[in-house]
C-alpha cells in the first residue's frame, strides 16, 4: 500500500484495530490546519511498520502452531511509549483530548 498516495480514507482502513482508527481520526479532525502533513505523515509511517511486520508475526505464528513454542532466536522487544502516553495525558488534561 505504500506505492500508492495515501487518503485520510486509506490510512484509516488500513489501521489494524478500531480504537487505533478512533485515535487517529480524532487527530486529524484535531489537528491546526498547519499541522495537518505532520500528523499523516506519522500516521503513514505507523501503517507502513505495521504492514512491515505482518509477514514476521505471521511466520511466528505459523513456526508456534507447528512447535509449541516461538522459535530459540526470537527476542521479544519492549517500546518505550512512556512519552506518548504523558503526551496524551497532558493533552486530555488540557481539555483538547
Amino acid at each position: 500500500m505504500s506505492e500508492q498516495s495515501w487518503t485520510i480514507d486509506a490510512i484509516a482502513h488500513a489501521l489494524p484495530h478500531p480504537i487505533t482508527r478512533q485515535k487517529f481520526l480524532a487527530e486529524i479532525n484535531l489537528a491546526p490546519v498547519d499541522q495537518l502533513p505532520t500528523v499523516v505523515d506519522k500516521w503513514v509511517r505507523f501503517v507502513e511498520q505495521w504492514e512491515a511486520g505482518i509477514d514476521h508475526a505471521e511466520q511466528l505464528r505459523d513456526h508456534f502452531k507447528e512447535h509449541g513454542q516461538l522459535p530459540a532466536t526470537y527476542e521479544a522487544t519492549l517500546i518505550d511509549v512512556t512519552d506518548k502516553i504523558l503526551e496524551d495525558a497532558e493533552r486530555i488534561r488540557r481539555g483538547a483530548a
